[in-house]
């Protein structure tokens, strides 16, 4: 009986202590559930969603260095850039809604010399959005892009394109978009405060058998000109690429093929460069999938030219004063993302006679050699 006692009471204590422990024992709570980043395929590579959002973004960019020469320096420079991009894109009922911000910096050898900016800051380089076919913002004008022409935008097959009036502005426009049609208009802060008139520049075009073919056109209210280009931009067997643009403008305009004779000369403290007629063609051949090379030229005749504030009257068409250029590229990518360039072109402006008088013509060789890691 003694022993019965002594193991019911054993039993009871060992309940008694077990579920004092239960009730003493510390729960440990859940983790939170962890939202891992999800690639996004709907706008092409490189995306991925936003946590929590439908949102896509993308994140792009290039560092560069260039070592330049100019024959009448008789010297090298250096200049390095940094570039970074950055889109989001999503779906919504009236179309795709896209913003795109590109922040770049520069440092050469002139930042280098005046003892101030060794680190100079970056600057917003363009910042514009979309939703469907409007689109405002700062960016490349139509006259030098639109964002649905396709090859129907830039200069040559160079870095800087040869002369074709590259401009950027803050702006609001539409791009169209139908079967192998593209049109696009926009207006264009050109910074003059004396009126409500903005510029107006445009562009349409359309792809034929492969070939893309269009027209742009820009209007300048503060010179009142305006400047005309037709474009061509075409595959050539299985390899090579052509580009050709013409070019017509009634003054002095930035909507022209715009060319700067700095570094060759100076010729009546102009600021504003404009052929009356330009011819720019440039054939590019992917002699292998890492390797290709180009040659280009252009060619324009009867400069006009807007004196500084203060200097002097407007130029006229019929100075005389003719230009060309031919230029020669190649290209290497000894690995994926990055890039080895080496480009040359030659210039030359003839002499003529402006209303200010006589005019010295003169030319220069000019290239750049280049290393850039894309990603």
């Amino acid at each position: 009986m003694k022993i019965k006692s002594l193991l019911l009471g054993s039993a009871a204590a060992m309940l008694a202590v077990s579920g004092a422990s239960a009730a003493d024992a510390i729960i440990a709570a859940e983790p939170e559930p962890v939202e891992y980043v999800r690639v996004c395929d709907a706008f092409g590579a490189g995306y991925f969603y936003i946590p929590g959002t439908e949102t896509c973004l993308k994140i792009s960019g290039f560092v560069r260095m260039d070592i330049e020469f100019n024959s009448n320096d008789d010297s090298y420079g250096t200049n390095v850039r940094g570039r970074l991009n950055i889109q989001a894109k999503e779906d919504t009922e009236l179309g795709v809604l896209h913003a795109y911000v590109r922040v770049q910096g520069d440092t050469g050898t002139a930042n280098l010399n005046d003892g101030s900016t060794y680190d100079p800051p970056a600057a917003l380089d363009q910042a514009y959005a979309e939703l469907g076919g409007l689109i405002f913002g700062y960016t490349e004008t139509t006259w030098v892009s639109s964002k649905n022409g396709g090859a129907s935008g830039f200069g040559s097959h160079s870095d800087n394109g040869l002369a074709y009036g590259y401009s950027q502005a803050n702006q609001i426009g539409y791009n169209f978009t139908g079967g192998n049609w593209f049109a696009a208009i926009s207006a264009n802060d050109d910074g003059d405060t004396t009126t409500y008139m903005p510029d107006i520049t445009g562009r349409v075009g359309g792809v034929f058998a492969g070939a893309t073919i269009y027209l742009a056109g820009g209007y300048d209210q503060s010179a009142e000109n305006f400047g005309l280009k037709l474009g061509l931009n075409t595959d050539i067997g299985p390899a090579g690429n052509l580009i050709v643009q013409g070019f017509y403008a009634d003054g002095p305009t930035r909507w022209g093929a715009n060319n700067s004779p700095t570094g060759i000369l100076q010729f009546n403290n102009s600021t504003t460069y404009t052929p009356e007629w330009s011819v720019i063609a440039s054939y590019q051949h992917q002699f292998a999938p890492n390797f290709k090379g180009s040659i280009g030229g252009q060619y324009s005749s009867d400069y006009y030219f807007t004196p500084l504030q203060g200097t002097g009257t407007l130029g006229s068409a019929n100075s005389g004063i003719d230009s060309w250029a031919i230029e020669g590229v190649l290209v290497w990518n000894p690995v994926e993302n990055l890039e080895v360039r080496g480009e040359v072109r030659y210039t030359d402006f003839s002499s003529g006679v402006t209303e200010s008088g006589a005019f010295a013509g003169g030319d220069a060789t000019t290239g750049i050699f280049r290393l850039q890691r894309n990603f």
